[in-house]
């Protein structure tokens, strides 16, 4: 009971003894704040008022004096400020007046405040200073007594002077010299790489020195993309974009030298969100690839990859572009901006740049095989994509196109969009790529792609017809007359003599198209013969039972004429092939009933050819 009756009476004189310092702090303050009003109103208050901040005016209209005395550290600061600043320039007046304030009220003008209005009055002179070295000078100096008086400075107003005389640097400085006083165990680098929320307003202080930064920036990139001639709420001045974008370029640079890698982050950030994409892979710095890989993990992060891969190409790191890019090819986008054209150009440049890298291991030969493979697949659906996007009356194909955005397998090409759609060509295609061999499919698929481009051409002229389907046999000829399986030429060629046949064209017109893929004279002499062989009754429908003959006695002609082509030794056993074939064409033609005036040219010339072979 004693302890307990000692305890409570020891508390209570604690009590009582902070009370009393306390009221002791309060009077004094209260003293050193009339003492302060009254030195006010000894150099005319109201010509101090005038050089208020106006949101400092509207508080001290209504703050009470109990108000000022308790917390009104902000407004009594700015009092001071604004009655230094009434004699910046008279250095002995304002060492008095320092002296004065620090009798009177020394817990209200402190040696902090001291030293803020000293760099008050040198960034004050170095602005009417017409001596460049020497205004350099007093800017630096300036700079470095605000660096140690962070807490009690107006940033933001500081920063605008500064920029209206173009120190940038010391713009740069002194608000990561603040940025590090709001923080000095650094805690918030820790925060930036590990994204916990815990220490937020750490950050959140910091960033708020970055800002008076990239309000200048700000202002600096809006006057060099057209404005001149301003003078703005930074500060800044310029009389010509050209001289912004000089300005820009060299407050960057004095950003760039930082080692505050939280601030390399903000900036990055303010590099990215303004565009400067170009001005951020230009940074030479140890914090640029490490941001990218936290930033490449965040959810929505397909910018961020889009400058990665960029950044590994510019660093030669051509195996991590490859493969960024070839993520980006596949990743799904909801917007109708990023194309199947998007997509295959992320594929080439990733193939290109898997083909430089230097390495030769195993895995990256795969890797760019699985490319190559994928920009196969890529543009055969692109020819569909294209297909479709002509079949304008279609809704079906059209509402398709938008599912062709994304990249899709080869089976799902072929059977939901290029064999539900009729695109023969397209199948061809399809399985051409996929080496699937199917002689009837191929068949089929090259009766139906001649037929869809007669179709396609039937109200034009003749020669346009002929033209057109020419050039389609050239193309496709091109594509696939190495591997016969996908370019049959005896099929090819019957079905193009009865389309020849039945439109009363030129006879030689499927000759000359074959010869000009060009097939051989020899492989094309052997198709005609084994067409001949088969003696199939469409030719006798036509009408034209001899027509096949007729065409063979041109391409003999045409052979014939290119026989000092063929090596010497190889010319006799090859003329005396075409010998014994002219002789049975000759036989088989002498023995028809007709006497049209084709069957009657084509035997002249056999007998010619027969005549000419005494020249060999």
């Amino acid at each position: 009971g004693i302890n307990a009756e000692y305890g409570g009476r020891v508390q209570a004189e604690a009590l009582e003894r902070n009370s009393v310092l306390q009221l002791r702090l309060l009077v004094q303050y209260s003293v050193e704040a009339l003492e302060l009003w009254r030195e006010l109103c000894e150099y005319q208050f109201h010509l101090v008022a005038e050089r208020l901040p106006t949101n400092i005016k509207e508080d001290l209209g209504r703050t009470t004096f109990r108000d000022l005395v308790v917390s009104g550290k902000q407004i009594t600061v700015a009092l001071i400020n604004a009655l230094m600043e009434r004699y910046f320039g008279d250095s002995n007046l304002t060492d008095a007046l320092s002296a004065r304030l620090r009798e009177i009220c020394p817990n209200l003008y402190g040696a902090a405040d001291l030293k803020t209005t000293k760099a008050n009055e040198l960034l004050q002179s170095a602005k009417h200073q017409t001596n460049k070295t020497e205004q350099t000078s007093m800017l630096h100096k300036s700079l470095e007594l605000f660096k140690q008086v962070t807490v009690n400075i107006d940033l933001g107003g500081i920063c605008n002077q500064y920029a209206s005389v173009g120190y940038y640097e010391g713009i740069v400085e002194l608000c990561l010299a603040t940025a590090a006083e709001q923080d000095n165990q650094n805690l918030a680098v820790h925060l930036t790489h590990t994204g916990e929320d815990a220490g937020e307003q750490l950050l959140v202080a910091r960033r708020h020195c970055y800002t008076c930064i990239t309000s200048t920036l700000n202002n600096l990139l809006a006057m060099s993309q057209g404005a001149s001639g301003i003078h703005n709420n930074t500060g800044v001045k310029v009389s010509s974009a050209a001289e912004a974008e000089k300005q820009l370029t060299t407050m960057l640079e004095f950003c760039y030298r930082s080692s505050d890698e939280v601030f390399h982050v903000f900036l990055y950030e303010w590099l990215i969100g303004n565009g400067l994409v170009n001005r951020l892979l230009a940074i030479r710095s140890s914090y640029l690839e490490p941001y990218l890989r936290r930033a490449a993990k965040q959810p929505d992060n397909l910018q961020i990859l889009d400058i990665m891969w960029k950044y590994y190409e510019k660093e030669k790191n051509y195996s991590a572009a490859a493969r960024i890019l070839a993520k980006l090819a596949d990743r799904d986008r909801d917007t109708d901006n990023f194309t199947l054209w998007d997509r295959i150009d992320y594929i080439s440049r990733a193939i290109l740049c898997a083909k430089a890298c230097s390495t030769t291991l195993n895995n990256e030969g795969e890797f760019l095989h699985e490319l190559e493979d994928k920009m196969d697949v890529a543009q055969l659906q692109l020819n569909i994509y294209s297909s479709l996007e002509q079949m304008t009356s279609n809704p079906a194909a059209q509402a398709a196109l938008s599912d062709l955005n994304r990249l899709i397998d080869i089976s799902t090409l072929y059977s939901d969009y290029a064999e539900k759609f009729n695109l023969a060509e397209c199948q061809l295609a399809i399985i051409h790529c996929a080496g699937h061999h199917d002689p009837l499919l191929v068949q089929k698929l090259w009766r139906e792609l001649l037929a869809l481009e007669i179709a396609s051409t039937q109200n034009l002229p003749q020669v346009s017809v002929m033209s057109s389907l020419r050039n389609k046999i050239l193309l496709l000829g091109n594509i696939y007359q190495a591997a016969e399986k996908f370019f049959p030429t005896q099929f090819i060629v019957q079905q193009l003599e009865v389309i020849s046949c039945k439109g009363g064209w030129d006879q030689s017109w499927v000759v000359d198209t074959m010869l000009q893929i060009p097939t051989s004279h020899f492989h094309l002499h052997s198709t005609y013969t084994s067409l001949l062989q088969m003696k199939l009754p469409c030719w006798e429908q036509l009408g034209a039972p001899y027509h096949l003959h007729i065409v063979t006695s041109l391409l003999l002609t045409s052979y014939v004429a290119h026989l000092n082509n063929v090596p010497l030794l190889e010319r006799k056993p090859l003329l005396c092939e075409i010998q014994d074939v002219i002789d049975a064409h000759v036989v088989d033609l002498q023995a028809s009933v007709s006497a049209g005036s084709d069957v009657t040219s084509a035997l002249s010339r056999f007998k010619a050819l027969q005549a000419s072979f005494n020249k060999y």
